[in-house]
């Protein structure tokens, strides 16, 4: 095969998988009611503002009522509203959701984000769709962007585990329903979420190829330094993967670096832009001490509660949705939670003993990532803040470390079987709880007599989703860019 076809089957693969994840995120905007990701309407005000120029904005002091973060935005007054929207049933899972359109309210004050110091990266390609401006339409277009960027992301983690022979189960172990409802809202967590997948999975292959194929090289390059750009946490999850790459082989790792100039390059780049950016804007506000009872200072009661509270962060990482106040059936937690096991063990009874450490180091980061974002948050605010969607470019190295070893096999099929139902099922939870509102015996209540109806109906949005899932499974199952390298050095299908 020429280098030409191969190209050509190459992006087509990418965009029958992309296609494929975006029917999944398509189905989650359906269900979902405007605003009702966590913070989405902060996000999406700072998504306007990001894209109109204006990435900071004129700052607010530090309170206990606001955020850190908190700015007034010199944008249409009008996306302001967005905060006004959806304290109807955040905070109340027992209440359906209601809507109240953006040109039907009256703006209260300046256009107010408590995103206003987050770095802007990450708010660009929600910004894109907010330019159809103030209305509905424009949240909901925002949200389309943003999911056709998440959704290129797991196509690219999609393409380059497939490239050699890899198998998609591990991307469809740690793309979990709450991964792909963060994907499918206003939120810098999506891309930053989507980004570290995509180069978890790029470093595991390059790991697994000896750091030999560039187009491994550069999808681990790129997803990386947006990972790092998006938010200057990001650049911890990039050093681990680092780490894990020096401990695996660290000369074939060093040999890339010299032969491939781009990588460090980039990355340095990156890195550089983040440090600059949490220096002179993000940590502006962080000599200010709030005055809050029950502040923890000792480190190892912070360590003890934040360990503690691991299960609760997995669970959240599997899917909490809205404004977590929609968990998961249990029965979905321990499906994942039981994948990811045999993933975890599948990999370390089949490589070597660096990888084996490598792999050790990789989970021991997240706890440790975990009691540093408490601690952090204690200094601060008084309080313990982490959430699933924080230790998620982490953690999600840890299933995704079966790329070194997992190829296609008989099962695979079967297994993207149950993740999709699972997914769907997820979907049905959020949908019924934002219908007709959470708990009750009624299971099947909010499809006869929804007290709140997506703009679809009901019947159509049932029809849809459905629909939508089927055609992930078509399009995922696929051998997707199934290219194995011949002894001649031929790229073969």
């Amino acid at each position: 095969m020429s280098q030409r076809e191969f190209t050509r089957m190459t992006w087509r693969d990418f965009t029958r998988v992309w296609a494929g994840f975006f029917a999944l995120l398509t189905a989650w905007m359906l269900v979902l009611p405007l605003f009702a990701g966590p913070d989405e309407p902060a996000n999406f005000i700072k998504s306007a503002a990001v894209v109109r120029g204006e990435f900071v904005g004129e700052p607010i002091a530090a309170s206990v009522s606001t955020s850190f973060w908190s700015t007034y935005v010199d944008i249409d007054p009008q996306f302001g509203t967005a905060q006004l929207v959806p304290w109807c049933f955040v905070g109340q899972p027992t209440v359906p959701a209601c809507d109240k359109p953006l040109a039907t309210l009256t703006p209260v004050e300046p256009s107010r984000t408590d995103m206003g110091r987050y770095p802007p990266l990450g708010f660009v390609p929600a910004g894109i769709g907010t330019f159809i401006g103030a209305s509905d339409a424009g949240a909901r277009a925002a949200r389309i962007t943003a999911a056709l960027a998440c959704a290129a992301l797991l196509a690219l983690a999609a393409l380059t585990l497939r490239r050699s022979g890899g198998s998609l189960v591990p991307l469809l172990a740690v793309a979990t329903p709450g991964v792909l409802f963060w994907s499918s809202v206003s939120s810098p967590s999506g891309l930053e979420i989507a980004a570290a997948i995509a180069a978890w999975s790029a470093l595991w292959s390059a790991v697994r190829e000896g750091w030999a194929d560039r187009f491994t090289i550069i999808a681990f390059v790129l997803s990386a330094a947006l990972l790092i750009a998006a938010r200057p946490a990001g650049l911890v999850a990039v050093a681990v993967m680092g780490a894990a790459a020096a401990i695996t082989d660290h000369r074939a790792l060093v040999h890339a670096v010299r032969r491939e100039w781009y990588l460090p390059v980039a990355l340095g780049a990156a890195t550089v832009v983040s440090a600059a950016w949490y220096v002179s804007v993000y940590d502006a506000n962080f000599g200010v001490r709030l005055e809050v009872e029950g502040r923890v200072t000792s480190l190892s009661t912070i360590a003890s509660r934040s360990l503690n509270d691991l299960p609760r962060l997995i669970g959240e990482w599997i899917g909490n949705f809205g404004w977590l106040d929609t968990p998961s059936p249990v029965y979905v937690v321990w499906a994942f939670v039981a994948l990811w096991t045999a993933l975890v063990w599948r990999t370390i009874t089949s490589v070597h003993r660096r990888q084996q450490v490598a792999l050790f180091v990789v989970t021991l980061a997240g706890p440790l990532w975990l009691v540093a974002l408490n601690a952090n948050y204690q200094d601060l605010l008084g309080s313990f803040g982490a959430q699933g969607r924080h230790l998620a470019p982490l953690l999600v190295g840890i299933p995704l470390a079966a790329a070194l070893s997992h190829r296609v096999g008989r099962r695979d099929s079967w297994l993207m079987s149950v993740a999709l139902v699972l997914h769907a099922w997820c979907v049905l939870v959020a949908l019924r709880r934002y219908s007709m509102g959470a708990g009750g015996d009624d299971l099947l209540g909010f499809v006869r007599e929804p007290m709140w109806s997506p703009p679809l109906g009901m019947g159509l949005t049932l029809v849809v989703v459905a629909v939508a899932h089927v055609a992930a499974w078509f399009a995922l199952r696929s051998p997707v860019g199934g290219f194995l390298r011949s002894p001649a050095g031929r790229i073969e299908r």
